[in-house]
C-alpha cells in the first residue's frame, strides 16, 4: 500500500519549501524537495557596476546577510588589482561573520528544531516533560532566556557594521568604520554576556571545560546519569537517543567546505576541503550545477557556475524546483557545520561521525558544538583589535576579468561567481548552502542530499510523519537563499 504526502509550505524554515514523499509499507521510497518561487538576483545584477554586488547580494537573505557580504567582498577582491586588506578590518569581518553564524546555530536549535521534539508521538518518552518545560516554542524556560540574549548579542553587528541585516560596511579592503576603544569594550562585554548564557543554559559548564571533551566516551561521562539534566545539550543528547535521532536521516558521508575566517598568517580558522573517507583540497573547477529538473533553460544540462547562462523557464516539462542541483565532481555532497568540523579534524564530531555517520543528531550537535567554538575564538580576535587604527584599504577593480568569492555561511559553503567586462557585470552566479543540501535531482537522476536522507526512512504514523520534520530541520533549509 502506498501513500503520497505533500507538505507546502513546510513551516519553520526560511522561505517557501515544498516536500513531496511517497510512502510504501511504512517507508519513504521517493522524495522531492522543491523551491517554489523565483527571485532573480543573478539576472538583476547584470549590467551593474561590480561594487553593486555588495549592496544587492546581502539582501538575498535576512539571516545570513553577513555571509553574503563576505562572499561578495571576496569576489570583488578576486577581480581587484593586487592590494593588502586592512588587518584590523579583516579581524572585524571575522568577528561579525562569526557572530552571525554562532547566532544562527543557537537560533536554529531553539526556534526551528526543538519545537518538533514536543510532537505528541514523543509524549511517551522519559524526558518529554522536561523538554516541554525548557523547549516549548517561544515559552520554554530555556528558549525565552536564549532568545532574549540573542537580541543583545546582535549589538555586535551594529557596532561593526552599523546595522544588521544588509550592512554595506563590509568591503574587500576591510570595514568602512574604525572601531574605537569604547566600541571594542562594548563588543567584548556583549560577547561575555552571551557566552555566559550559553555556558549556563546550553552547556551547564564553562566553555573551556566543554571544549576539553574530545570523544564520545568523554561526552557520555559529562552528560549522563541525571534524571533532570542540568544542561540543554545533555537533555537533547539523552532525548535524541531515546527518540532514534542517532540513526535517522543518514547522509551520503561526502562533504565540502569552502573555508572561512582568514587569519593573519595566511591560513583560515575553518579550512577548505573535500572529505570522502579522507580530506583532500577543494577545487572550484569541480563544482557544477545541473538544471535538469530546475525551472531554467540552458544549452547544457550541467555547467560550472562561471559559464552558467541559464534563464528562467517556469513551464519547463518535468522540472519541480527553482533550485538548481550543485554537484562536486559529479557527486552529491553535504555542507554545513558537520562538514566544517569533520574537515577541520574536530575530534568530538569525528568520533560521533564514526559511530553514526551524518544523521539528525550529528548534524544538530555539530552546529551547537561549532557555536561554542566560535564564541571562544571571538575572544581571541577581539584582543587583536587596535582602537582608532586603519580598518579599511581602498581597492581598484579590473575592467575585464572574472573571479570567485567563497566562504562559509551557517548552513554551509557559499559561493559567488562574478564576470565583468568594461567595468560592468556580465554574469553573476550564486550557489548557496541549501542549494547543495536541498537540491533537486540532476541529469543522472541522483537525488539531492536532503532527498536522499529522506528515502528509506521509516514512518511510524503516516498521519503524523514527524520523522520528515526532524530530518528536514536538521539540514535547516533556507529557501530564500536557494531561490535567489
Amino acid at each position: 500500500m502506498s501513500k503520497t504526502i505533500s507538505i507546502s509550505p513546510f513551516n519553520r524554515v526560511e522561505g517557501d519549501l515544498k516536500i513531496k514523499v511517497k510512502i510504501e509499507d511504512g517507508r519513504i521510497t521517493d522524495a522531492r524537495a522543491s523551491g517554489t518561487m523565483f527571485r532573480g538576483f543573478e539576472q538583476i545584477l547584470k549590467g551593474h557596476i561590480p561594487e553593486d554586488a555588495i549592496i544587492y547580494t546581502p539582501r538575498i537573505c535576512g539571516i545570513c546577510s553577513i555571509s553574503h557580504s563576505i562572499a561578495s567582498s571576496n569576489a570583488l577582491t578576486a577581480i581587484s588589482e593586487a592590494f593588502v586588506p586592512s588587518r584590523n578590518g579583516q579581524i572585524a569581518k571575522n568577528i561579525s561573520h562569526a557572530t552571525e553564524n554562532a547566532m544562527s546555530h543557537i537560533t536554529q536549535f531553539y526556534v526551528y528544531f526543538a519545537p518538533d521534539l514536543l510532537n505528541h508521538k514523543h509524549a511517551r518518552l522519559k524526558y518529554y516533560p522536561i523538554v516541554e518545560k525548557r523547549f516549548a516554542q517561544l515559552n520554554g524556560e530555556s528558549a525565552k532566556i536564549v532568545m532574549a540574549e540573542r537580541k543583545r548579542f546582535l549589538e555586535i553587528l551594529g557596532l561593526i557594521g552599523g546595522k544588521w541585516p544588509h550592512t554595506i560596511a563590509i568591503q574587500p579592503g576591510g570595514i568602512t568604520k574604525s572601531l574605537g576603544s569604547s566600541d571594542i569594550f562594548r563588543i567584548r562585554g556583549t560577547l561575555k554576556q552571551f557566552s555566559s548564557i550559553v555556558e549556563s543554559v546550553l552547556l551547564g559548564m564553562p566553555a573551556e571545560d566543554y571544549l576539553k571533551i574530545r570523544s564520545v566516551s568523554d561526552f557520555n561521562s559529562a552528560f549522563s546519569g541525571e534524571d533532570n539534566p542540568a544542561s540543554d545539550l545533555g537533555l537533547f543528547y539523552r532525548y535524541a537517543a531515546e527518540a532514534g535521532f542517532m540513526n535517522m536521516g543518514k547522509g551520503s558521508g561526502r562533504f565540502i567546505s569552502g573555508g572561512c575566517y582568514p587569519e593573519a598568517d595566511g591560513t583560515s580558522y575553518i579550512p577548505s576541503g573535500y572529505l570522502n573517507g579522507k580530506v583532500s583540497s577543494l577545487s572550484t573547477e569541480k563544482i557544477t550545477e545541473s538544471i535538469q529538473y530546475s525551472f531554467f533553460d540552458a544549452p547544457k544540462s550541467s555547467s560550472n557556475p562561471a559559464f552558467d547562462v541559464s534563464i528562467p523557464k517556469w513551464d519547463k516539462p518535468d522540472a519541480y524546483s527553482w533550485a538548481k542541483a550543485p554537484r562536486y565532481n559529479g557527486e552529491v555532497v553535504e555542507v554545513g557545520a558537520i562538514a566544517r568540523q569533520l574537515i577541520s579534524g574536530d575530534p568530538l564530531i569525528a568520533d560521533f561521525f564514526s559511530l553514526y555517520g551524518s544523521t539528525v543528531f550529528t548534524r544538530v550537535l555539530a552546529r551547537l558544538h561549532e557555536a561554542v567554538k566560535l564564541l571562544q575564538k571571538m575572544n581571541g580576535w577581539i584582543e587583536q583589535l587596535e582602537a582608532n587604527e586603519g580598518y579599511f584599504v581602498r581597492n581598484t577593480l579590473k575592467e575585464k576579468t572574472s573571479g570567485i568569492g567563497i566562504t562559509e555561511a551557517a548552513r554551509g559553503i557559499l559561493g559567488h561567481w562574478i564576470s565583468v567586462d568594461g567595468g560592468r557585470i556580465t554574469n553573476y552566479q550564486v550557489i548557496t548552502p541549501t542549494g547543495w543540501n536541498a537540491s533537486p535531482r540532476d541529469e543522472n537522476e541522483t537525488p539531492g542530499a536532503l532527498e536522499r536522507a529522506l528515502i528509506n526512512t521509516e514512518i511510524e504514523d503516516e498521519n503524523n510523519p514527524v520523522e520528515i520534520d526532524h530530518i528536514i530541520r536538521s539540514y535547516d533549509p533556507c529557501l530564500v537563499c536557494t531561490v535567489h
